[in-house]
């Protein structure tokens, strides 16, 4: 299992004292245009961390192209990485 995969397959926990309002998206551009999102977090550090370990995924791939969502990609198919606040 890559950090990837780790890290978009954790649930959400409202007891654990986040606000809705502060939900972050990380979303990956392609270079066609397409979003793909990546996962979620509760909020704008941990966004970072889960944005930071796609990076990380793509620079340095464990043999295989990085799995994003559902989908496998081709790192230079991806254009950059955005954090983005939950509407």
């Amino acid at each position: 299992m890559t950090t990837i995969e780790h890290l978009e397959g954790h649930a959400l926990d409202r007891e654990a004292g986040w606000s809705p309002s502060e939900l972050r998206r990380v979303v990956v551009r392609l270079a066609d245009g397409e979003l793909v999102q990546v996962g979620t977090a509760p909020n704008r550090d941990s966004a970072r961390v889960l944005a930071r370990s796609v990076i990380a995924e793509i620079e340095a791939p464990q043999g295989t192209w990085p799995l994003v969502g559902d989908r496998l990609l081709r790192p230079e198919s991806i254009l950059w990485i955005d954090v983005v606040q939950a509407t």
